[in-house]
């Protein structure tokens, strides 16, 4: 029989921590460093925006039918009338204060003087606030829901609207959209019919599963964007800092819940990988992405040139070229095995691919073409926008085209220039797109630093941002066409984009070459 410890003496289990209390240990210590340091100050300001922004959209958010949780605990006034007015003050104080918070941490960030650490908790403390929160910004969670509710019950979401599955989801969708089919792929039904089978036919409570869902990929969205950073040489702070902290993200993303996380996490995992030089798993990540939306579909040719400069940077390899383009082939394949997959699973068919032009039933100015479409019939008096708009979204696509194929083509150098080429030709998209929202830039954003561009392209995307967010209200509702709130969003675009270009001006780069 072994000897019974010393008295007073500490045995092996208890002097060793378990995983998880380490684990929770270095994260209670990472976020008081973080907290109690430069940048403590912009990462609770942040987190009071947040925590606002959560609190006035219970009263001026995409609030459900039955009023949210504001009507639940006695406070109907709180979503019309003066209390809506109140909330509505509080909703855009807090996105003032995320601004703050988020600009505060800017030139540090791009002068490689802020740790990643801290620009992945400003990414943390400004999302998590958002977790019971209602929809913000946007219905399109309703409709999310809706759609999963018709697949588990063998409606199909290419061929009908929410109105075809009456019920407690499609009470939820916005009159606009009751009738129209849904334009995301079998993977995205298959989330949301997961996600409507555990809420136990509760949307309320679906909205929570959901969001736990979106913050998760947003973690996972930072870490990658660090892994990505680091095999490119970039700030992984910086890059962190304008796509995942970015109030864009944190308000259309953990806020608004728009599914375009889930494509572009793939997306980036399928970037990562090629890097690595996993280029069957980079390929079946792909069709991940390309099984929830068709958008991502625009990265996968690119990874072919990272492919290439892969190899050519092996000595080992005699035929770099023809090496590549079976690598190239192969993670094709393996892409298109899993969209067949996630096809069948979801038991819809191929019907998205046609679903895909509803979009085109949205009309706002954040779309060239259709901006162009307003501005020629404006200025011409000429009957007839349908047709103008039209013809100019025509044109768009055309254009698009020549543009994706022409970025294609000149960034093939190696795979820093590739890198840039999936932002140039995020950006065309959505530019050139026949719909654009304020949320589809964050795939641009995403890739941004990846990309290396210069100070007045970095002032400018700050300014976007700005703009951006102030062009959706808390409800849904856009703010394009008031002039009055259209020209109070430019004016304060450009006052930012002046202010960052005086406070950054000493900057050489936007992302320094610290792989840290």
């Amino acid at each position: 029989m072994a000897p019974d410890p010393t008295p007073g003496a500490v045995t092996s289990h208890e002097s060793d921590p378990s995983v998880p209390t380490r684990a929770a240990r270095s994260l209670t210590s990472s976020a008081r460093s973080a907290l109690t340091g430069p940048s403590g100050p912009a990462l609770y300001r942040g987190m009071l925006g947040s925590a606002l922004l959560t609190l006035g959209g219970f009263g001026a958010g995409a609030l459900p039918v039955d009023g949210g949780p504001a009507v639940a605990v006695g406070l109907l006034g709180f979503t019309f009338g003066h209390g809506e007015i109140l909330a509505l003050t509080l909703c855009w104080i807090g996105i003032a204060l995320l601004f703050s918070g988020w600009l505060a941490l800017g030139p540090r960030a791009l002068s490689g003087r802020l740790p990643t650490r801290d620009a992945v908790w400003a990414t943390a403390l400004w999302s998590l606030p958002t977790l019971p929160a209602v929809p913000m910004f946007s219905r399109d969670a309703w409709s999310y829901l809706a759609q999963g509710a018709m697949t588990a019950a063998g409606v199909d979401p290419y061929e009908f609207g929410p109105e075809a599955n009456p019920g407690a989801f499609s009470d939820e969708v916005s009159p606009d959209w009751q009738s129209t089919a849904t334009p995301y792929g079998p993977l995205h039904l298959l989330l949301m019919r997961g996600v409507v089978a555990v809420s136990g036919g509760h949307p309320a409570v679906g909205i929570v599963i959901l969001r736990v869902a979106v913050l998760s990929a947003l973690a996972a969205l930072t870490v990658l964007l660090v892994m990505a950073a680091r095999r490119t040489g970039v700030d992984a702070a910086a890059a962190v800092w304008l796509a995942c902290a970015s109030p864009l993200a944190v308000i259309h993303l953990a806020g608004g819940l728009h599914n375009e996380i889930f494509p572009l996490v793939a997306c980036l995992g399928a970037v990562v990988l090629t890097l690595d030089g996993r280029v069957t798993w980079a390929g079946a990540a792909i069709g991940i992405a390309v099984a929830f939306k068709a958008t991502a579909v625009i990265v996968a040719p690119f990874l072919l040139w990272i492919t290439l400069s892969r190899r050519r940077d092996d000595p080992a390899v005699a035929r770099p070229t023809l090496r590549a383009l079976g690598d190239t082939a192969l993670a094709a394949a393996v892409g298109m095995a899993v969209l067949g997959l996630t096809t069948l699973g979801s038991g819809t068919g191929v019907g998205w691919f046609d679903a895909i032009a509803v979009s085109d039933r949205v009309i706002n100015y954040l779309s060239a073409p259709t901006a162009a479409a307003h501005l020629i019939h404006a200025v011409t008096d000429s009957p007839g926008f349908e047709d103008v708009l039209a013809v100019a979204r025509q044109v768009g696509r055309v254009v698009l085209a020549v543009a994706l194929v022409a970025v294609w083509w000149l960034h093939r150098r190696d795979r820093r220039t590739a890198l840039r080429g999936i932002m140039l030709a995020l950006l065309a998209f959505v530019v050139l797109n026949s719909l654009a929202w304020p949320w589809y830039y964050v795939w641009v954003a995403a890739f941004w630093v990846l990309a290396r561009p210069g100070p007045r392209a970095t002032t400018a995307a700050v300014g976007t941002t700005v703009f951006l967010v102030m062009a959706i209200g808390p409800n849904g509702s856009t703010s394009l066409y008031s002039p009055v709130l259209s020209g109070v969003a430019v004016l304060a675009s450009l006052a930012v984009a002046g202010w960052w270009w005086r406070t950054t001006s000493g900057i050489r780069t936007p992302s320094p070459e610290r792989a840290g």
